[in-house]
């Protein structure tokens, strides 16, 4: 299913038919991406891309990143899509084995985290961590996987911590639990659940603090919370990796760590002389 319904595109120019395919195939790579990247990725000028933009019916690069926000929050893309771009790209070129594919494809998401003021966002996330009575996590699909590793580290530093699981009906209990002065750490990706948005409701209820990790910070869920992290996914075409939202995590752990050290030797003593304890009842 493509992600736009261009009409009449045999009239594009090269650069906008280019700048098409790329978007059908990278919508979350456009997401973060600037002019003069989106340029060297189509072989084209920044004022080309910016021309072929509107001439694809849009007033320039920031309407366009939010209509793909759009379709992106409504889940327009299907599996069958995702794993078709995906094959596409790794049988265009075999004499790239798949580790260089993907090596490759971390370099660039790595470069985007480098960017400048990125760290200063961390630090203010962490400082609202940090005063939060407990820290909530929650994420759609394989992310929660993420949440629950992330959790059990919370936890061996000194944090109470908590993941929110389950879906449907089941998911009210996890909303219940939720308290004043709860922090969540929200892992958006992809489509928009009812589950994420009634996080966020609930916690502005509350007066709970939500800090959203995205590749997608004009979305529903980012707009309104207290901290945005804008962490791009890894993808080898459309095949997505986990391993930066990972980073992300494990960095506003490290800053925990850093802002409280002594609750952190604290928690590892008892862990170790839980560990010692159990060791010799066995």
């Amino acid at each position: 299913m493509a992600l736009f319904e261009v009409q009449q595109r045999q009239n594009l120019s090269a650069a906008a038919t280019r700048l098409l395919d790329y978007i059908e195939r990278h919508p979350n790579a456009v997401l973060v991406s600037s002019a003069l990247e989106l340029a060297a990725k189509i072989d084209a000028s920044d004022a080309t891309v910016i021309r072929s933009i509107q001439s694809l019916g849009f007033d320039g690069l920031p309407h366009l990143k939010t209509v793909i926000a759009e379709k992106l929050d409504e889940g327009t893309r299907t599996p069958v899509d995702k794993v078709g771009v995906t094959l596409s790209e790794l049988t265009q070129d075999r004499s790239r084995p798949p580790l260089q594919l993907v090596v490759e494809a971390y370099t660039r998401t790595l470069e985007k985290l480098s960017r400048p003021g990125l760290p200063e966002q961390f630090q203010s996330a962490a400082l609202l961590l940090n005063n939060a009575s407990r820290i909530g996590l929650h994420g759609g699909g394989p992310l929660i996987r993420l949440a629950q590793q992330t959790a059990t580290h919370l936890g061996r530093i000194g944090r109470s911590s908590f993941v929110m699981e389950g879906t449907g009906h089941a998911f009210a209990d996890a909303l219940l639990g939720l308290e004043p002065g709860d922090a969540v750490i929200l892992l958006a990706y992809g489509k928009v659940h009812k589950e994420s948005l009634l996080i966020k409701q609930e916690l502005q209820r509350l007066g709970g603090i939500l800090i959203v990790i995205t590749d997608n910070p004009a979305g529903r869920l980012a707009v309104g919370a207290e901290a945005v992290l804008e962490v791009p996914r890894t993808e080898v075409g459309n095949m997505t990796f986990y391993g930066t939202i990972l980073l992300a995590l494990e960095t506003l752990v490290l800053s925990l760590t850093q802002l409280g050290p002594d609750r952190a030797m604290d928690a590892a003593r008892r862990l170790r002389d839980f560990r010692s304890d159990l060791d010799q009842r066995s």
